[in-house]
């Protein structure tokens, strides 16, 4: 069965539905805010304008936007930006959705007051992640604040070749600390719908499966801030 690699995946290939070892809807998309970051706007530390960084269908952004936060989704995915506006115009709510390269400038120099990263930062490649969050660092005004949610390495079986890529918490501490201040790291769950085809070989580990049946996963949140 072919797997998912994050040097070689097409991601419009995957929110069509197309991708043979992701069939349907992807695993990420819960229909709605990842409840680590929802808790952390819940706290009162989302300020708009906000970037949702790698948007997607626009799930988190909508999200947001009903709550009255200006915001812009953001992904390179051309298929799922046209998810994105298609729901927003459905739904009457206000956002703005481009196609974009993360890993290069976001066109929004200083910009915004928050970026949101909800499972992206372990779906890129190694030789992009550097210069994904120093893009997310200067679409940031000085003391905007940087959340990202990441898989942990306990997520899945050691060595693995395929799949997202997890972290632990010096490595995040290692690439986020170059361009940005971190002022926190801490153990979180990520919530993904339960797949119902795994790539032979694959597993996820120390999975909780919540009472609505979708999956939590060992995950960090990383909070930081630009000088």
């Amino acid at each position: 069965m072919p797997t998912f690699n994050v040097n070689t995946v097409d991601w419009d290939e995957l929110y069509d539905g197309n991708a043979s070892y992701a069939p349907g809807n992807p695993g990420w998309n819960i229909g709605e805010l990842q409840p680590a970051l929802a808790a952390l706007e819940r706290q009162g530390l989302f300020v708009g304008p906000v970037l949702d960084s790698g948007c997607g269908v626009g799930t988190a952004s909508l999200a947001l936007a009903e709550k009255g936060y200006e915001v812009v989704g953001l992904d390179r995915s051309a298929s799922a930006i046209e998810k994105a506006k298609k729901a927003a115009a459905e739904r009457g709510l206000t956002a703005t959705f481009e196609v974009a390269d993360l890993s290069k400038s976001t066109g929004y120099e200083k910009y915004f007051n928050t970026v949101i990263d909800g499972l992206v930062f372990h779906c890129l490649p190694e030789g992009l992640r550097h210069a994904y969050v120093e893009s997310s660092a200067r679409a940031l005004r000085p003391g905007g604040k940087f959340f990202a949610l990441v898989f942990a390495t306990e997520a899945f079986p050691p060595g693995a070749d395929f799949g997202p890529r997890p972290f632990t918490q010096q490595q995040l501490e290692n690439i986020v600390g170059k361009h940005l201040f971190v002022d926190d790291i801490r153990p979180a769950r990520a919530w993904i719908n339960v797949p119902t085809a795994l790539p032979e070989g694959f597993e996820y580990r120390n999975v909780t499966i919540g009472h609505d049946g979708r999956a939590q996963l060992p995950s960090w949140l990383v909070s930081a801030h630009r000088h």
